[in-house]
């Protein structure tokens, strides 16, 4: 690739996932905003309560994001594997991550852990507990993060070299 010596400097590898983060997080927070009706008594609470609470479970969406990331990169030994190419094996685990860790994450939260409530809105997975929506979520948001962070780090390297 024509970018791979500028890619391997540090200051790279800070920016890409920073990018990843931050990409991920504005995508999850407006998700996050758009399905408070399909979740019991968010549409009842203050509104700064219910940004609060979106606020809170991105930041774990956008953490979940970066860790699915780091794995496919571990995985594939290639931490720029989102600008050098795309492999099954990348996307795949990339999703995979995110995916498994939102069906445990919203098994317990839903469960034992009594952290929230689906309303008779939300679509749910019969055989998981699992909402449709947070797992779409985790099929969209991630597919839309690398397709946006590709355009925005090749640009920054673009721009960097000028």
């Amino acid at each position: 690739m024509v970018f791979l010596n500028v890619v391997l400097r540090p200051r790279s590898v800070v920016v890409l996932a920073l990018m990843i983060w931050g990409v991920s997080f504005f995508l999850h927070f407006f998700w996050e905003m758009v399905q408070v009706p399909f979740f019991t008594d968010m549409t009842e609470a203050r509104h700064w309560d219910v940004v609060w609470l979106c606020t809170r479970a991105t930041i774990g969406d956008a953490n979940i994001a970066i860790s699915a990331y780091a794995v496919a990169a571990l995985i594939s030994r290639d931490w720029f594997w989102v600008v050098s190419g795309w492999r099954r094996t990348r996307l795949s685990v990339y999703l995979a991550v995110g995916l498994l860790v939102t069906i445990l994450f919203e098994y317990w939260a839903t469960g034992k852990g009594g952290r929230w409530n689906y309303s008779e809105m939300m679509p749910v997975f019969t055989w998981t507990g699992t909402g449709v929506l947070p797992l779409a979520q985790w099929v969209l948001l991630p597919l839309l993060t690398v397709l946006v962070v590709k355009w925005m780090f090749l640009g920054w390297l673009i721009l960097r070299d000028k």
